[in-house]
């Protein structure tokens, strides 16, 4: 997201508003990953209900680096 856009909600707006139809269509949880150093993503994630689900390393396409696997319960 550009810097001015930072702080206003909009990342956690669009991911709420994708959870009712991830759960029209069945699905029991969804899944979103994280890096760990991004804490303002993480913060998204976690408004959203997101919990940790797993710490691991990145495939080699995308850096070999380690990432945050959050699982959000559609309820």
């Amino acid at each position: 997201m550009v810097p001015w856009k930072r702080g206003r909600g909009y990342a956690t707006a669009a991911l709420r508003s994708l959870l009712p139809e991830a759960k029209a269509v069945g699905l029991p949880f969804i899944e979103v990953v994280a890096d760990p150093d991004d804490l303002a993503s993480q913060r998204v994630i976690e408004a959203a209900g997101g919990v940790v689900y797993e710490r691991f390393t990145k495939p080699a396409q995308f850096g070999s680096v380690p990432g945050l696997r959050y699982r959000i319960v559609l309820r």
